[in-house]
């Protein structure tokens, strides 16, 4: 599993590491650079120098020295071992480095004058001013040349190139040192930093795990910015889940209590027909039954729907034709109507193009025609109609049956009440079915008698985006 503390932990020392690197061999670089430069200064005046203190010699002494050497006791006293392995450190007597460095005096046709006891017979460089780089025994040698405009000798100092190869290398791993000595140590700060970092979110996963699952009470908040939006989230997904349980357990409780009547009428009517002793006894008790299990079907259908419905947050809208829909479920109550010989008519002309979802506008106008066939005495009239206004589609559903109580209208879309119980056979849950798929399209819904009689419900749609 993917651990954000070693992400930041590998992440945090890789960028270090690779800074810190790459800030090494920049100086490195760097000190190498201003390194030969200082050596190349040293080794001309150093020339300078000795072209001056060869020069009086030459003038104190005209005979020259067996086989050129001059100065023979001047590493005399250094440390015996001269090899490329011994300590590279000072004594008293000088350092092991003196023997890295020597020169070579010239005339100007080339002939060797003088040179320190440990330099070549043989010239290192062609004599021409400034600085070169000749080979002796396997080794590099970093030369300056200078030639005195008085006498027109050529002067050849020369110093060992692997000294400064040495030296820059010294530094270099010097100066790695003290990145290499504190990375365990920002390794460790990073490693405390990043858990003391992560430590509210360590609280949060325990006061998650130590909860009961029935605790869905809002978790504290935290003062960390990032973990914020997380327990909002949090908090809102555990009220989410507790609105639903908490319908759930309402759901269970009213169909236990709504099917608890009819399913009692419906075993009093089956054994009635069971006991009965004559055909017309027994039928009329089954005709019963039927009556009772009718009505509880449509309970049981409003029910389910209505628990769909308040288990749903949001639809999915798709493209539709207002007018063809309510044309639609006309079409599909219209039997019920004509089976009371209601006069039952439709007036939308207009296509009405809408988005919305057209199962849960069907249940809208279904309950709303349905209720007022049931509740509009036979022989009645029942109209809808559509139109267009400035911003909203209108629908209006008018009957001229008995209308409601005005005491009884704010009740309305209450569950299972019903303003007249003893018309119709409806449970109650249509209209609060009507009430909660409306507010899923944005849409308003507003009951009221008319002064003719009858009770007119009036659906208004948004006719832009909702």
């Amino acid at each position: 599993m993917r651990s954000i503390r070693r992400f930041l932990l590998a992440g945090v020392l890789l960028v270090v590491s690779t800074v810190l690197a790459a800030g090494t061999l920049v100086g490195y670089l760097d000190a190498s650079h201003e390194l030969e430069e200082l050596f190349d200064a040293r080794l001309a005046q150093s020339a300078r120098i000795t072209q001056r203190l060869l020069g009086d010699y030459l003038q104190q002494d005209k005979t020259l020295p067996a086989g050129d050497a001059v100065y023979p006791d001047w590493h005399v006293n250094l440390p015996a071992d001269h090899s490329d392995t011994a300590d590279d450190e000072a004594t008293p007597l000088g350092h092991e480095y003196e023997s890295k460095l020597y020169f070579q005096l010239f005339d100007d046709n080339g002939r060797l004058l003088l040179r320190s006891p440990e330099a070549p017979l043989n010239r290192l460089v062609p004599l021409q001013p400034g600085f070169a780089v000749g080979r002796v025994e396997d080794h590099d040698w970093r030369t300056f040349t200078l030639q005195d405009s008085r006498t027109s000798r050529w002067l050849v100092v020369a110093e060992r190139d692997d000294v400064r190869g040495e030296l820059a290398s010294k530094l270099a791993l010097r100066g790695l040192l003290p990145p290499l000595v504190a990375l365990p140590l920002l390794l460790l700060l990073l490693w405390w930093l990043v858990r003391h970092g992560l430590r509210p979110l360590r609280l949060l996963t325990q006061d998650i795990g130590r909860r009961h699952p029935a605790n869905l009470s809002p978790l504290p908040g935290l003062e960390v910015d990032e973990l914020t939006p997380l327990t909002q989230e949090l908090n809102r997904l555990m009220q989410a889940l507790g609105d639903a349980l908490e319908r759930e357990q309402q759901f269970t409780n009213e169909a236990a209590h709504e099917l608890k009547t009819p399913l009692a009428v419906l075993r009093i009517h089956v054994e009635n027909a069971l006991h009965a002793t004559d055909t017309g006894h027994r039928e009329q008790s089954l005709h019963k039954a039927l009556l009772a299990l009718t009505r509880s079907d449509r309970l049981i259908q409003q029910l389910l729907t209505q628990a769909r419905l308040d288990n749903q947050q949001d639809i999915e809208r798709t493209p539709l034709q207002l007018g063809r829909l309510l044309r639609d479920t006309v079409a599909g109550l219209a039997p019920l109507a004509l089976e009371k010989g209601q006069n039952l008519s439709l007036n939308a002309d207009l296509e009405a193009p809408f988005e919305g979802q057209p199962v849960l506008l069907g249940l809208l106008f279904g309950n709303l025609i349905d209720n007022a066939i049931r509740y509009t005495p036979p022989e009645g009239t029942i109209n809808i109609s559509l139109t267009a206004e400035h911003e909203h589609y209108l629908v209006r559903i008018r009957d001229n049956g008995p209308g409601i109580a005005p005491e009884h209208l704010p009740r309305l879309w209450e569950r299972f009440f019903r303003g007249n119980p003893q018309q119709g056979d409806g449970a109650g849950l249509g209209l609060a079915i009507v009430r909660r798929a409306a507010g899923l399209h944005r849409a308003e819904v507003r009951l009221h008698n008319v002064p003719e009689g009858g009770l007119e419900a009036r659906v208004r749609l948004p006719r832009g985006p909702n």
